[in-house]
């Protein structure tokens, strides 16, 4: 149902949707030239009203992200290209990876030397939890990306 739902959103390539029982994950890519936005993604879950007799759960929501990043005194922030989507971004305390528990402090780095950010990878704060009460409400304002990876664009 979850998957099926996801491959209905206008923006998702219904040909890359996948889903491994396995490991319980259903993945996506958006339509080339296209943005999954993500309180559409959140109607889409709610629509499958999925019951807590389900036990379903959604353990984590990882997305890659183009845009532009700026950074100010309190926070860096990526703007989504051509949207005006943007996230607050920071360090993802829980990572499994060395390299993914530095990531953050490289892409500040990055930064410093004025580098241009082009893309960001990582786990969207407060996207988790029994499907039924996730999909009751909205994760607040602005979003939090836990970034993981990223990269620059090549001049």
């Amino acid at each position: 149902m979850a998957r099926d739902a996801t491959a209905r959103l206008y923006d998702v390539d219904a040909s890359q949707v996948g889903l491994d029982k396995q490991a319980g994950t259903i993945s996506f890519r958006a339509k080339k030239g296209r943005v999954v936005d993500l309180d559409q993604l959140h109607e889409s879950i709610w629509a499958t009203r999925l019951g807590d007799s389900t036990g379903m759960t959604l353990k984590w929501l990882d997305v890659t992200a183009e845009g532009e990043v700026r950074v100010s005194e309190k926070e860096v922030r990526l703007k989504v290209r051509g949207t005006e989507q943007t996230f607050l971004l920071g360090e993802d305390p829980s990572a499994a990876t060395p390299k993914e528990k530095e990531a953050f402090r490289r892409l500040r780095e990055a930064l410093e030397r004025g580098e241009k950010v082009a893309s960001v990878a990582g786990r969207v704060e407060n996207w988790q939890g029994n499907l039924t009460q996730l999909s009751k409400t909205l994760p607040a304002k602005p979003r939090r990306i836990l970034v993981k990876d990223f990269q620059t664009s090549k001049p």
